[in-house]
């Protein structure tokens, strides 16, 4: 049985990717930097042959909290943004595939905008103290619903649990009155970090 088209462009994907170090774990692909760092690479893909690529960055440390407090997926970004809006002029936001063609070329292409935009995104980010810096003094910077998770193990990591507590405290005063599901998780997260972080 032959693979389905979305199965073909990713596998030329993959092949392109294997000599820049990225290796496919399940449905992104990672470059190991040492010290616990990756470098992340995944992919929105619309229909079956768009492919809108994502770079950013893994900490095992950061993954090792959000562990203790049941919260994140492994191998999900600490902080990570379209190909795209890396790219200055003309960006490009997503790669087409045709069905039954040659996937080499668009796939280096792709691979080649990963080296020259994503890469030095990815070595930006890499290190973790001017990430934690930076999230801290931009906490604009992130999404409204990963901001107080985000920033209280970030705290966590910095060894500043008041401080955590204080991001967890503000997103709750934020959310007093909602009853959506997105309330519901982080009055749990907050219950665990309790349980976790007594203090």
């Amino acid at each position: 049985m032959r693979p389905s088209p979305k199965t073909d462009v990713l596998m030329a994907v993959d092949t392109a990717l294997r000599p820049t170090g990225f290796l496919r774990r399940g449905h992104v692909w990672l470059q190991e930097r040492g010290g616990g760092v990756s470098g992340w690479l995944g992919f929105r893909i619309a229909g079956a042959l768009d492919l809108t690529p994502l770079v950013g960055v893994c900490f095992r440390h950061y993954e090792e909290v959000c562990r203790t407090l049941g919260i994140g997926i492994p191998t999900t970004p600490v902080i990570s943004t379209p190909l795209g809006a890396l790219m200055p002029e003309k960006p490009v936001w997503t790669w087409t595939f045709t069905p039954g063609g040659d996937h080499a070329p668009v796939a280096a292409s792709l691979v080649d905008a990963v080296l020259k935009h994503g890469k030095p995104y990815i070595d930006k980010y890499a290190k973790w103290d001017a990430l934690a810096r930076e999230l801290v003094a931009k906490p604009e910077s992130l999404l409204d619903f990963e901001r107080a998770r985000k920033l209280a193990v970030v705290h966590v990591l910095g060894g500043n649990t008041g401080a955590a507590r204080e991001a967890l405290q503000k997103e709750t005063e934020r959310i007093v009155d909602v009853r959506d599901g997105y309330a519901r998780s982080h009055r749990a997260l907050v219950h665990r970090f309790d349980i976790a972080f007594p203090g």
